[in-house]
């Protein structure tokens, strides 16, 4: 029984690994050309591997960013569950979930590429419907952060949790892209205390 079990065991974990390494190749080709520019041919090429093997796992170059996009996603809202403490002030909460949104432009497939991709999308219907699902998905997380809070007797509550969700995804997706134009001394995870402070103005009740 081992023994038949061992070699398909094996062979699942070279298909991972395989995907994986596809995963890894683009994560680089991407950053470095832009979504547009990257080719499946430079990708398998880096990854070592041929188109045939590129295409048993990933349908088009859409459906691997996709993955790739995904996985980022799960990790980071991971992170920011982590980050924040109940037993913390709202203050001190924001400058942890702060720490994380900041941390993410140390990530290759960040704010270029992924704008570059949403240009991508405001193009083309069909990727402007996923992009549509993945913000509906952040929503519905941060949505439910703060009605946790809320609950607890920390967020306001004479405001709507669906607004409040969305104006904090913006607020944070454009203090992103503003660390990465504006001048330095503008930037705000150079100011990211103060930051922390504004936004739990605009969130704590009062």
């Amino acid at each position: 029984m081992t023994t038949t079990a061992a070699p398909a065991t094996k062979k699942r974990r070279d298909r991972g690994e395989t995907r994986q390494r596809l995963l890894d190749s683009a994560l680089g080709v991407f950053a470095r050309n832009g979504y547009e520019r990257a080719t499946v041919d430079e990708i398998v090429r880096e990854a070592g591997f041929s188109k045939g093997a590129f295409y048993v796992h990933f349908e088009s170059k859409d459906d691997l960013f996709w993955e790739m996009l995904q996985e980022r996603i799960e990790k980071q809202q991971e992170l920011f569950r982590q980050a924040i403490d109940v037993s913390q002030s709202v203050e001190e909460n924001e400058k942890r979930v702060l720490q994380v949104v900041f941390g993410a432009n140390d990530d290759p497939l960040g704010p270029a590429v992924f704008l570059e991709f949403s240009a991508h999308g405001m193009r083309n219907p069909k990727v402007q419907e996923r992009l549509s699902e993945m913000y509906g998905r952040w929503h519905a997380f941060v949505s439910e952060t703060l009605t946790a809070g809320r609950e607890m007797g920390l967020v306001r509550d004479d405001i709507d949790i669906s607004l409040l969700a969305s104006a904090i995804t913006a607020i944070m997706e454009g203090g992103m892209i503003q660390s990465h134009l504006a001048p330095e001394h503008l930037r705000l995870n150079r100011r990211m205390d103060d930051f922390a402070r504004l936004l739990s103005e605009l969130i704590t009740r009062r």
